[in-house]
C-alpha cells in the first residue's frame, strides 16, 4: 500500500514539475494580487510540507526500527494547521472539540477539505513560503525531495506501515500511507493555485 501512495505522489509531483517548467524568474515571483502567493511560494511551501511530512514518518520508522510503538500523538503546539476562521492563538482552546470531532468526521471528507479549497485553510508556521527564491533551485528542490522521499520509505520496505499511526486534531488518525496520500491531495490543491497564478491577466510573458 505504501508503494501505491508513493507512485500516486510521483504522478502528482511530476505534474507539479510540469507546470512550472520553463517559468522565468519573473514569472516564478509574480503575485497574483496582494496577499496571494506568486508560484514560487506555492512551490516552496510544498517543499516545506513534504519535509513536515517526511519527518513525521522518519520518526515513525525510528519508532517501529527501536522496538517503540509506532504512534505520534501532534498537538497544534507541534503542527499549527488550521481553518481560515480559526485565530491561531485559539487553537489550544479547540484541540479537544477538534480531536472529538474529528472522531465522527468520515475520511473521505476530511480528504476532500484536504484536496479542494472548500474550506481556507491557514498554514502551519513551518510551512510558511519563503519570497523570491531562485526558480532553477527550487525546481531542483523538487526533484530532490522527491528523491528524499523514495529513499527513506525504500530503505525501509519491510517494515509495516499500516501499523505506523499519527494523530493530530485537524488533520485526524492516519498511517504512514495515509500521510502519503494527504501529502498527495495537499500538492493537487496547490497544483490548482498555480494554473490561477499563470492565467492571471497580468502574469508576465516571455520576453
Amino acid at each position: 500500500m505504501i508503494q501505491a501512495e508513493l507512485e500516486r505522489f510521483r504522478v502528482v509531483r511530476a505534474r507539479t514539475l510540469a507546470l512550472i517548467n520553463g517559468l522565468t524568474q519573473a514569472q516564478m515571483n509574480h503575485a497574483p494580487a496582494s496577499g496571494k502567493w506568486s508560484v514560487g511560494e506555492v512551490v516552496d511551501h510544498l517543499l516545506l510540507a513534504e519535509k513536515l511530512f517526511r519527518e513525521q514518518i522518519e520518526e515513525l520508522i525510528a519508532l517501529r526500527v527501536s522496538g517503540r510503538e509506532p504512534a505520534l500523538n501532534r498537538t497544534f503546539a507541534d503542527i499549527d494547521i488550521s481553518l481560515a476562521f480559526a485565530p491561531k492563538a485559539l487553537l489550544p482552546f479547540l484541540e479537544l472539540p477538534m480531536t472529538v470531532m474529528n472522531l465522527f468526521v468520515p475520511r473521505a471528507l476530511r480528504e476532500v477539505m484536504m484536496r479542494y479549497r472548500i474550506a481556507p485553510a491557514e498554514r502551519p508556521d513551518a510551512a510558511a513560503p519563503r519570497r523570491g527564491r531562485d526558480a532553477e533551485a527550487l525546481r531542483a528542490e523538487l526533484s530532490a525531495s522527491l528523491r528524499k522521499t523514495e529513499s527513506l520509505l525504500s530503505a525501509h520496505s519491510g517494515l509495516d506501515y499500516l501499523a505506523m499511526i499519527v494523530r493530530h486534531p485537524l488533520l485526524g488518525k492516519n498511517n504512514a500511507p495515509q500521510l502519503l496520500g494527504l501529502m498527495a491531495l495537499h500538492e493537487e490543491r496547490h497544483q490548482a493555485q498555480i494554473l490561477d497564478a499563470l492565467a492571471d491577466s497580468c502574469f508576465p510573458q516571455p520576453a
